[in-house]
């Protein structure tokens, strides 16, 4: 577990946050969670008496890095022993990081010839910068210094894969300066950091979020699971693994991974989340998915959260408390798709066909141009325009999810709220090209392959 101690560099801790990270997950394989504070006493009994909890500090100090670095395990905190404590003073940040790794307690189990951060002192202070950015915005606006600072550190897979991260999160924002599929600057960038390390954790995961993303499962399924195999107790892996697998249909692999992954973070709650995870869903489970978004309202209650409480309560049959969390999604703070989704729902739920439906095709038109539409969410409008009485419209929006990459015949065939779709005419087709192409990726990755 890594745990950052209190510090006005707010910005240099949560990069050296992540670039800590990195090296966990990349030179030992570590399963590794993040929390803002150590355990409270009652907290560290429920731990693993030999887990490993790791605190640091960094300072910037002109061009130098000085870092403070502290090591102990629940077993030594409860029994009143001090944490095992490394001061460096300031120095070149290359240099900091060399003498930090050469005192370093784990087990070194991989090695290559790249680097995990630049040789450089002006370019570390730049990706480290980079690598604290939150912000798509940002991200995005940052774009041409993270693409000058990876050319600059060609080896420095940390580098490729923080530009990956930033284009990545460039296609919500703008596109066009990111390119779409496997001959774009995303994949690239991606494709290099994991070419310097073979199955960067981090890179890894990005990269199958943006293929999953673009239609492309096949490819993130196999990259996933090379890095599965080099680093089985990585945990963001088999959420790749997991989102790949369900948008495909792959059901039980994706379950087996979801699994997987709670496991391996069990020991601890998850301090964030990706997305609403909706592999239960689509297996049928309504329970184990409640489950599910309790722990996600845990960490976060976003549009996303508030839409799926609702949907899941139109799918009981309590139309009224669908009403009231899709009224919470619509006011949620930010900006988020599931926003204008949860009017049309309202809307379905309030009797306002014709505002639902101008609200959809409003969607329709914002969504249509982008260049990473994530077909999952076409889907839901799909069972939205079902529920609205459009038939063909539903059918259309259906197979523009299938287009997109989304593929899970099971809920294609059961969601209840596209009874009225499956009457349509063209829906026998639509449903044969589902099934085609969930049984050739059934052939490819059997559950097995799924596990490490």
């Amino acid at each position: 577990m890594i745990s950052p101690e209190p510090s006005l560099q707010t910005e240099l801790n949560l990069g050296l946050e992540t670039l800590i990270k990195d090296h966990f997950e990349v030179l030992a394989g570590l399963t590794v969670t993040q929390a803002p504070a150590v355990p409270t006493p009652a907290e560290l009994r429920k731990l693993p008496a030999d887990m490993a909890l790791f605190r640091f500090q960094g300072w910037r100090d002109g061009q130098r890095l000085a870092l403070t670095t502290q090591w102990t395990t629940p077993a030594k905190l409860l029994a009143g022993q001090p944490w095992n404590r490394s001061r460096q003073p300031p120095m070149e940040p290359a240099l900091a990081l060399d003498t930090w790794l050469a005192h370093w307690p784990m087990e070194r189990r991989h090695r290559f010839a790249a680097d995990l951060y630049p040789r450089q002192t002006d370019h570390f202070w730049g990706l480290l910068h980079a690598m604290a950015v939150r912000d798509d915005q940002e991200a995005t606006e940052q774009l041409a210094t993270t693409q000058a600072l990876a050319e600059a550190e060609p080896m420095c897979a940390t580098a490729w894969a923080t530009l990956g991260d930033h284009l990545y999160r460039s296609l919500w924002v703008d596109p066009a300066k990111a390119g779409i599929g496997l001959n774009s600057r995303t994949h690239k960038a991606f494709q290099r950091a994991v070419s310097l390390v073979p199955g960067h954790p981090r890179a890894t995961f990005l990269w199958s979020l943006m293929l999953t993303d673009t239609g492309n499962q096949d490819m993130a399924l196999r990259i996933l699971g090379e890095a599965v195999r080099l680093r089985p107790s990585v945990p963001d892996l088999y959420l790749g693994l997991t989102y790949a697998g369900r948008t495909s249909g792959l059901l039980a692999g994706a379950h087996s991974a979801m699994v997987r992954r709670k496991a391996l973070l069990a020991p601890l709650p998850p301090t964030s989340y990706w997305t609403v995870e909706t592999t239960n869903l689509y297996l049928g489970d309504w329970a184990a998915f409640e489950e599910d978004l309790q722990q996600a309202k845990a960490v976060r209650e976003d549009a996303s959260f508030l839409f799926y409480q609702g949907y899941l309560a139109l799918l009981k049959g309590d139309r009224q408390a669908a009403l009231t969390h899709m009224k919470a999604a619509e006011a949620a703070a930010g900006s988020s798709p599931f926003q204008g989704l949860s009017r049309v729902y309202r809307a379905y739920l309030d009797g306002r066909t014709a505002e639902g439906l101008a609200e959809l095709r409003r969607i329709d038109e914002v969504r249509g141009k982008l260049r990473i539409p994530d077909g999952e969410l076409t889907f839901k409008q799909a069972e939205a325009y079902s529920l609205l009485g459009e038939a063909g419209l539903a059918v259309d929006c259906a197979t523009r999810a299938f287009v997109q990459g989304f593929s899970c015949a099971r809920w294609y065939e059961t969601s209840p709220f596209l009874e009225k779709m499956r009457s349509h005419p063209r829906w026998p087709t639509l449903r044969r090209n589902v099934r085609e192409r969930q049984a050739v990726l059934e052939g490819s990755f059997p559950p097995a392959s799924f596990e490490p």
